[in-house]
């Protein structure tokens, strides 16, 4: 009985031995595996980095593209090549194509030209996926600078994208004329339609007319000349027997101000429109540097249809001013009646101005517009008809 006890005894204390040879053991591992992690924390990171790319590349499945994020209206001027190489990933990652304020690129599918270097690390880029405005468009193409050293090009054109309409409704162009503030294009852009602002080339009184025309899709230049009866020109207004090399001058101004745009309207104009000769100097400065003209038509005597056919350009004209009375239900009568010339003739242009009684006449006539025609920018309404 006495040796029993002496053996369970035995048996304990061997068992709690075990024990803390065990949990000496565990400590041992512990803090041999988190002193090896201290010294090469890369390894641990690269681990964790695995694992993510793992689950990327499985949330990539859900969708077929990702975004490149351009900050909105920034003016891009894409020359020179850009590197875009993966992260030490599997080459999964699919991109999309971007569109720059109107400008695209072309976007080649990645998983077809990334090579399988694990060491290379993305250049240039900018954060996926973050903005929500950018939508997929799978037959666009991005060239992948990978290890046959592809380049990245944007099209050559300075021509935002198009949204031409499918339906078969006439199709009508609202021009706000007069446009230089931010306010106006708040305004503008309040209304969610189609509206084409043209804009004043900057001056002393309107210094942020450059920078507003970033706030816009798509935006024309507002282009002072000269009128037959009008004291409150323009400081920049252009007049009849200015030389070819002024108004070149002032041409050149604008298309610095404004690269991106290619239609241009006149202010006033009266006068410098119906003189030939004049008008010509102008449309020679248009054509080198790749702009169109619109008439306002503030004169029956405008030789700007005579002038768009001796230069190849197809010719527009304005229909309707909406906006000669500041009135609503005026306003509103004036939409109805280029509504009627849209309905006879397939289209039409209007024109008015940044006034608050527009600006209400529109929003309040805006379903009735939609139910008969199609506002479409004035870009859109060219190519159509050209």
């Amino acid at each position: 009985m006495e040796q029993d006890k002496k053996n369970s005894a035995q048996r304990s204390r061997a068992l709690l031995y075990v024990g803390i040879l065990l949990c000496i053991l565990v400590v041992a591992m512990a803090i041999y595996t988190i002193a090896s992690n201290y010294k090469n924390p890369s390894k641990a990171h690269n681990q964790t980095r695995i694992i993510e790319n793992i689950d990327r590349y499985f949330e990539s499945r859900r969708q077929d593209f990702t975004i490149f994020d351009v900050p909105r209206n920034l003016e891009l001027n894409i020359t020179d090549e850009v590197k875009i190489q993966m992260l030490p990933t599997p080459n999964f990652t699919k991109l999309d194509g971007d569109e720059f304020d109107g400008e695209f690129v072309e976007i080649k599918r990645v998983d077809e030209v990334i090579n399988n270097d694990t060491n290379s690390t993305i250049n240039n880029s900018k954060d996926l996926n973050s903005n929500p405005n950018l939508k997929a468009n799978p037959s666009q193409k991005l060239a992948i600078n990978s290890s046959e050293n592809t380049n990245i090009k944007p099209k050559p054109t300075n021509k935002p994208k198009s949204n031409k309409p499918k339906s078969n409704k006439p199709k009508l162009a609202i021009i706000i004329d007069d446009i230089s503030t931010f306010y106006h294009a708040k305004k503008i852009k309040s209304l969610n339609l189609n509206i084409t602002p043209s804009i004043f080339p900057p001056n002393d009184n309107y210094p942020n007319s450059a920078r507003v025309a970033r706030e816009f899709e798509f935006y024309m230049i507002h282009l002072p000349l000269e009128a037959m009866n009008y004291q409150a020109q323009e400081k920049n207004t252009l007049k009849v027997g200015d030389s070819s090399a002024k108004i070149e001058s002032e041409i050149s101004k604008i298309r610095s101000n404004f690269p991106k745009a290619i239609y241009i309207n006149n202010h006033t104009g009266s006068k410098f429109t119906s003189d030939y000769d004049s008008l010509k100097k102008l449309f020679i400065a248009f054509k080198k540097h790749n702009m169109i003209f619109i008439d306002s038509y503030t004169t029956k005597d405008s030789k700007a249809k005579i002038l768009s056919s001796e230069f190849g350009n197809k010719y527009l004209k304005r229909d309707v001013f909406i906006d000669n009375t500041k009135d609503e239900k005026a306003i509103i009568n004036k939409l109805k009646e280029a509504i009627k010339i849209a309905q006879k003739s397939g289209f039409a242009i209007a024109i008015g101005h940044p006034y608050e009684q527009t600006f209400k006449a529109l929003k309040s006539f805006k379903s009735e517009l939609e139910s008969q025609v199609d506002i479409i920018f004035l870009r859109d309404l060219y190519e159509i008809y050209n």
